[in-house]
Formats: structure tokens, sequence, C-alpha cells
């Protein structure tokens, strides 16, 4: 099923419930937060793996997919988009939710559970940053110049990995990271970028998993168990693999992986 939630200055923010539990119980709700350049979408073959047990809900970030587009001028903010993410779980009457975000999708997730941890039940972040980035601008350059199908062809071997079929590579270019807005991206890569919150997962006490790669050409296994360390709830999966966007690249193995997490936390 498919919603809108309006925000009060007027953004749209998109959202599908996927739900196949048992009618006659009342299932908790896993809520899927995107990162760059996606929508809900990107979820897609997560879904069956999770909507027998529990209620899924996959948004579209402001900015993002069927949501408002946002202007090239619009200041971003944590806060903002906190505050989306918190109205919408009000909104489709949760308290808390199991909350699973990817990339910078995986950041606002970890922010959340840090600064409001009475909306959190359980955390999965997928090759989550939590420090400032170097070389976006570059990203930004080529998108003004050539347009985001460009862009998000020439950085998609990469985000999917070597072993990713053309196939596949094609449809995450043209039906879904293409189809950004570029307006939005322009606002949004002059924020994203210089995120830090290191400091912020620290404060982190629900039961937390972080989900890395081997091979990623973003960011290190070492540079992730650094931060990760820190987090007193959290464990650590790494993955074999040679994409940065695990989510993504490895649906099934890491719907699997977080559906063992979710079972071993109910049981504990």
């Amino acid at each position: 099923m498919e919603y809108t939630l309006k925000r009060p200055d007027g953004c749209n923010i998109f959202y599908t419930i996927d739900d196949y539990t048992d009618p006659w119980q009342k299932a908790e709700t896993v809520l899927f937060v995107h990162g760059l350049a996606e929508s809900g979408e990107a979820w897609r073959a997560w879904v069956p793996h999770f909507a027998r047990h529990y209620r899924v809900v996959r948004l579209d970030l402001r900015g993002f997919g069927r949501s408002t587009a946002m202007t090239p001028e619009h200041e971003w903010s944590m806060n903002e988009l906190l505050d989306d993410i918190e109205e919408l779980i009000h909104h489709i009457g949760c308290s808390k939710v199991h909350l699973i975000g990817a990339k910078s999708g995986g950041s606002m997730s970890l922010a959340l559970a840090a600064n409001r941890p009475q909306l959190v039940k359980t955390l999965i972040g997928v090759t989550p940053p939590v420090l400032p980035a170097a070389g976006i601008d570059q990203w930004v350059e080529h998108m003004n110049t050539k347009g985001v199908v460009d862009w998000a062809a020439h950085t998609m071997q990469g985000r999917l990995g070597s072993k990713a079929t053309k196939a596949e590579v094609d449809w995450w270019i043209h039906h879904l990271q293409g189809k950004t807005a570029l307006s939005t991206l322009q606002s949004y890569l002059r924020w994203v970028p210089k995120l830090d919150i290191r400091e912020d997962v620290k404060r982190i006490t629900c039961p937390t998993l972080i989900i890395t790669t081997t091979g990623s050409g973003l960011r290190s296994v070492d540079g992730v168990k650094a931060w990760v360390s820190g987090v007193k709830s959290a464990q650590l999966l790494v993955m074999e693999g040679d994409a940065w966007h695990a989510a993504g690249a490895y649906p099934d193995r890491c719907a699997e992986a977080s559906l063992k997490f979710l079972a071993e936390q109910a049981q504990a």
C-alpha cells in the first residue's frame, strides 16, 4: 500500500507498507531508510524476507523517490531529517520501531538511535558512514556537467561490486538512482559529506548490528571496527564482497543476517 505524509513545510513524504503477517496477531514494525540517490524501492529484495514476520515500512526521504524534490539552495540538517522520520513513526501508529538504514540512511538511523532513543527498539546499519567523506565535489561536478544518469553509471560498479550483472547495474542506473532530481543532489551533497557522527554513536544503547564488506572501496574494515568498538551494544558483521553498498548488492545475505539478529534479540 502507498501513502503520503505531508510535513509542515509543504514537503510530501512518500512511503509504502507491506504486511503479510497473520492478521490475528499484532506485528512489530520495521522501518527502512535508504541512502543517497535512492528511494524505498532500494529495499525491494528485502521485503519478501521481512513482510511475513513484520510490518514493513519503506519511506522515500524528502528530496528522493516520490517525495518532494528539494531545491539546489535547500539547507539540509540532520534534525530536519530526524523530525521527518519521527513524525512518520508516530503517523503509522508506532512508539518504537526496528530501524534499518543503509549508506547515509544508515547514518540517519544511527543518529536517531543515539539522539532519540525512545523511538528505536533495535538498529541495523548497513555500510553507514559516520565521518566526513572526501572526493564528493567531483560527483557534483560530474552531475552538473553530464547529468545524474551519467554519474550513476560512472559510480555504479563500485557501488554494486564486481559480481553485479549488466541487467542489475542498468536497473539501478535507469530505474532508481538516475531518476533522482539534480536539484536535490546539488544541495544534499553540500551537506552529507561533512557529516561526523562519531560522538553521537557512542550514545547508542539499543541492540545494534553493523554490516560492512571486506573489499569496500569507500571505507576499510579496520576503520569501521574503530568506531563500532565505541558502541557498547553493537555487533559487527563483515561480509565477503567488494561492493560498498552491501544492502543493494547482497540483499538476501543482508536480510537473512538481519532477521537472525532480530530473532536473537527477541529471545534475549
